[in-house]
């Protein structure tokens, strides 16, 4: 009888100690999972007052870039590039294309000399690609 008390005792106490350890986890390592903290937060805050007019014309032109207002108007105000939505798809698309080709000249079709070749200028064509597309 008191080795069955002594059992419930210690699977009580290693229940704890689990429930503890991962208490401690989430303490060390934060929440898991979500968005990623962000180096520079942002933390100031800049507020105008626009005429409807002028509201609907930058709510439009948001819409036509297919971005938020609040990153429109960041892009603006900061003097950044504005990302040009269906060249970015179109380039993505084309190094997609160009990766599939790499792994079909894996293949055993070609010489190595010829593969190797053909693999570095398909791979510095994508490595081309990925400099211009800019979100």
């Amino acid at each position: 009888m008191e080795e069955e008390n002594i059992e419930d005792w210690e699977s009580l106490f290693a229940e704890e100690f689990a429930k503890a350890d991962r208490q401690n986890q989430y303490r060390e390592r934060g929440k898991l999972g979500g968005r990623p903290k962000l180096a520079a937060p942002k933390s100031e805050r800049l507020a105008l007052r626009f005429t409807v007019q002028e509201m609907k014309k930058l709510k439009e032109r948001a819409d036509k870039k297919k971005l938020k207002l609040t990153d429109y108007s960041r892009i603006i105000l900061l003097e950044k590039e504005i990302p040009d939505y269906e060249k970015n798809i179109l380039l993505t698309e084309y190094a997609t294309n160009f990766r599939r080709i790499s792994n079909y000249m894996k293949r055993e079709i070609f010489t190595p000399e010829e593969r190797s070749g053909l693999l570095r200028e398909i791979e510095e064509v994508i490595k081309g690609i990925k400099t211009h597309i800019k979100w």
